[in-house]
């Protein structure tokens, strides 16, 4: 039966959350009239099977069956098959379809409600005692999460699926019956649409062209392939439905559809490798691990070699597959397969020889003995790997359903986190109630359960004021919680004295508080106060002053990085936005240098008050602006993004600048056919990760046709141009990586301070402590200290004049905050930002890479600090105080 939901608004996180506290996610009933599985049989014919639908065989040389008409025969599936509904769940990022295709046995779809309701009582134990979840675990079955290409040029498992939702509909044999009766598919044809669309419809376009069959950008608008590593924030629409699905079905296993690198073995299956975080349940490794080599010997079985285990350091934090689920009593059974040549073509070993390790041990039975690997042999191991996942869960469902569904959250809620932690209490007062906001509605999203103090209490030898929260570890979602608020110490550990240390893929610390720079304390020892439930996590109510008088004016605390999305709608408004070069104090409130200084006008009233109750910051009015020296922010201001053709931190940085509404566009080719940069942009960034090749060579025309020749090579000319656009007074900011860049266009006089030998040093990526100079313009509104992320760039020493250091890491005392670190005497006192004046213009670097997965908030503020005050010109105090506008009516500066 086809169902379909109204599509739920981007980024409306209300709505989601309405979603998945009600049944109605799930279908009720079905359109198919039998009530057995031998009715449904019958009526097989009326089932194209994949290759009468598509007009080839999926695993086809060459062949790749589009995403829409995948999704149209899933729903001629679901008209014609009374074991299958189909439920569209909203739009995605780009407008495409996410989709939901739910499989079982006439009569438990005609239940559906019923078994989700037994999965939901059965997740929390607050009301269902242990003899009550036996109970419903017997009536219940196990339900199957199975999300394919998430990673969208993973193509093969997206063929798969046709193959899987074709035998699950039409054949009666025992083992359909076994899972069709015993359990319930959730499948997710593809947790990235837009992707499917990008990278088969760019393939199936270039057939029998001489174009590069492989698409060249981000296939996912924002992440790319980052877009499975967003499981803290939920940042991305895609993300939120996928958590959607989680709270609402509970599926007792989940299945995520993979593929790899084509050099070792062709598939891997659980057990994991690696570090496994405490706060993981012991039972979601082991049923997974079961799982695993169950699907190892049917693949065995079935004549399929060059099967691997053991690998996949994926169960310490979150930035791969596993997210949510396993945290919540879901098995995470992830299989990586490995891929072929430009997506469908035969992968040949260039020698002749097999492909793979060769050599037989414990994590490869059976090594590979083929040099051909294809994409119909993808196909194979792939429902090979699908149907064993399907059979064991039908088979253990009730073992599963209280093991892991019931016994995960009920250990939390009755024993706590195994550290011992009590709670989290969350100091009421916050230097930024914007990144507060931001981390319990995360925590909500989450189902943990929050509680704010109604008076007065003492925890941890402290003492915290009324509207203070407590997040306790006794509850469903303690370890959740304890995993995202803790701090982490990534231990040390080799599998042998010379082996490298076991790290994980880039992330050794989730946590939240420390990203997004909120006062948080972990509490060991119980503690008495009075507290109250949170039922609803909202910005904090904000109310517009009294407007001031004539020479008044209204201000705006620089410390939030909130704060942008209120200059940025001034900026919109084209209003005089001031800021002070230094702390003053007005009617006895110290404000710090960088505050802003609006003029008390209507329409400046009206901006901000819509602005700061979006962000629920305060605004203050004082009847006399301040005498301060300072700068005027230059009037919509213009900026570029320069994040090269499938950057992912590119990505990132375009997502964040959307959602705080910076006004940008992304640089072109085009833009250096003019006669100077200048024309263009006041501020251009540099995302993480571009290159000198990036930008003069790019992508080859010859390859890649028009619609791409925004990121095709500007020559030698062009890397001259974005020099002159220094020198003529632009502001270059360059992030992460591309400091190396900045450094060779420009030749800063700074040099590397970190050797290259992991073994001397590496972080695994993790917080380090840093020093701000709140003085400096970079740096308004930073505290004097507070940890910044580094994963996998440089940290910088300046040799010679002209550069300002704007943060450092400490000289002495601990260097790391949350994580892991080897080595920190090399560290220690090296610049991470620093400013340069080059020419007319600025240069602003920062060695760690500030807008990492947008997770390390508390230090945007490092980044739209440079953006506008790089153009901005100066003014002295008397301008300010009068609020007289430095810019003539076109919008350039009348003085600099």
């Amino acid at each position: 039966m086809l169902k379909t939901r109204p599509p739920l608004l981007y980024g409306a996180c209300v709505a989601l959350v309405a979603l998945v506290g009600s049944t109605a996610v799930a279908p009720s009933a079905t359109a198919g009239a039998g009530s057995t599985l031998s009715v449904a049989a019958a009526r097989a014919a009326d089932i194209p099977t994949p290759e009468q639908h598509f007009g080839f065989k999926m695993g086809t040389e060459g062949k790749l069956a589009s995403y829409p008409d995948v999704l149209r025969y899933m729903k001629l599936i679901a008209e014609r098959s009374d074991r299958v509904d189909y439920e569209t769940i909203g739009s995605t990022t780009m407008g495409n379809e996410y989709a939901t295709v739910i499989i079982s046995s006439p009569a438990n779809l005609r239940r559906l409600d019923r078994l989700v309701e037994i999965n939901q009582k059965l997740s929390d134990p607050r009301n269902t005692t242990p003899e009550e979840a036996r109970k419903l675990a017997e009536e219940g079955v196990p339900f199957y999460h199975l999300e394919a290409t998430v990673h969208s040029s993973e193509v093969g498992n997206g063929q798969a699926i046709n193959d899987i939702v074709h035998r699950l509909a039409s054949e009666d044999s025992d083992f359909t019956k076994n899972v069709l009766n015993n359990s319930v598919i959730v499948l997710v044809p593809s947790q990235n649409p837009d992707g499917q669309h990008l990278i088969i419809d760019h393939f199936n376009r270039t057939a029998g062209t001489d174009r590069a069959r492989t698409y060249p950008d981000l296939y996912h608008k924002y992440t790319g392939h980052d877009d499975n590593r967003d499981w803290t924030m939920f940042t991305q629409v895609e993300a939120q439905y996928r958590l959607a699905l989680e709270k609402k079905y509970r599926p007792a296993i989940v299945h995520i559809m993979h593929q790899k690198g084509n050099s070792g073995s062709r598939i891997f299956v659980p057990p994991y490798g690696g570090i496994t975080s405490e706060n993981v349940p012991a039972n979601m490794s082991s049923s997974v691990s079961a799982i695993g080599q169950h699907a190892a010997r049917e693949l065995a079985a079935a004549g399929k070699t060059g099967v691997g285990s053991l690998d996949y350091h994926i169960y310490w934090t979150l930035e791969q597959p596993v997210g949510f689920f396993p945290f919540t009593g879901s098995g995470v059974y992830l299989t990586e397969i490995a891929s072929v040549t430009d997506y469908a073509y035969p992968q040949v070993s260039s020698d002749g020889k097999p492909l793979g390790p060769q050599q037989a041990r414990m994590s490869l039975i059976e090594p590979y003995r083929s040099n051909t690997w294809t994409l119909a042999d993808i196909v194979d191991y792939a429902k090979i790997a699908t149907y064993a996942g399907m059979e064991y869960t039908a088979d253990n469902g009730k073992k599963l359903l209280y093991d892991n569904l019931y016994a995960v959250p009920y250990e939390y809620m009755t024993q706590g986190v195994p550290s011992g932690t009590f709670a989290f209490v969350v100091d009421a007062n916050q230097r930024d109630p914007y990144a507060t906001f931001e981390m319990l509605q995360r925590l909500e999203w989450t189902q943990v359960e929050i509680d704010r103090a109604t008076s007065e209490f003492s925890a941890g030898g402290k003492r915290y004021g009324a509207g203070s929260y407590v997040i306790k570890m006794h509850q469903p979602r303690g370890n959740w919680a304890h995993q995202v608020l803790g701090v982490d110490a990534y231990p040390e550990v080799r599998d042998c004295g010379e082996c490298p240390a076991l790290l994980p893929y880039a992330e050794a610390t989730t946590s939240l508080p420390l990203q997004l720079g909120v006062d948080v304390a972990e509490i060991r020892a119980p503690f008495q106060a009075s507290l109250e439930r949170v039922t609803s996590v909202k910005v904090p109510q904000v109310t517009m002053p009294a407007a001031p008088r004539d020479k008044g004016a209204y201000l705006v605390r620089p410390e939030s990085y909130g704060t942008v999305q209120i200059v940025s709608a001034l900026q919109d408004a084209n209003i005089p936005t001031f800021r002070s070069s230094k702390s003053f104090t007005q009617q006895g409130v110290s404000y710090p240098a960088g505050t802003y200084v609006v003029p008390a006008t209507p329409q400046a009233r009206n901006v901000l008050a819509t602005a700061s109750a979006k962000v629920g910051l305060q605004v203050t009015a004082v009847d006399r602006a301040p005498r301060t020296p300072g700068v005027q922010l230059k009037p919509q201001t213009k900026v570029g993004l320069l994040r090269g053709i499938g950057n992912m931190p590119g990505g990132w940085d375009m997502w964040q600048f959307d959602q705080y509404g910076v006004n940008y566009d992304v640089v072109s080719a085009q833009d250096f056919q003019r006669k100077s940069l200048n024309e263009l942009y006041d501020t251009i960034v540099v995302s993480h990760g571009v290159s000198r090749d990036d930008i003069v060579e790019g992508l080859d025309p010859k390859e890649y046709g028009e619609e791409y020749s925004w990121a095709y090579g500007v020559g030698d000319k062009g890397w001259r141009k974005l020099q002159q656009f220094v020198r003529n007074g632009g502001t270059l900011l360059a992030i992460g990586s591309s400091v190396e860049t900045t450094q060779e266009l420009l030749n800063l006089p700074m040099k590397p301070a970190l050797p290259d030998d992991e073994d001397q040093f590496t972080t695994g990526g993790s917080l380090l402590h840093q020093e701000f100079d709140p003085n400096n313009p970079v740096a308004w509104g930073m505290p004097k200290s507070w940890p910044v992320w580094l994963y996998d760039t440089q940290a910088w020493e300046l040799t010679g004049e002209g550069g300002q250091v704007v943060s450092k890491y400490p000289t002495e005392g601990d260097v790391l905050a949350s994580g892991y670190l080897r080595g920190a005497e090399h560290i220690r006192g090296a610049t991470n930002i620093a400013s340069f004046e080059v020419g007319k213009g600025q240069v602003v670097t920062y060695g760690s890479e500030i807008t990492f997965r947008t997770l390390p908030r508390s230090q945007f503020n490092l980044l739209y600090n440079a953006i506008y005050h790089g153009p901005a010109a100066a003014v002295d105090a008397n301008s300010v105080q009068q609020l007289r506008p430095q810019f003539g009516p076109d919008g350039a500066l009348a003085q600099r």
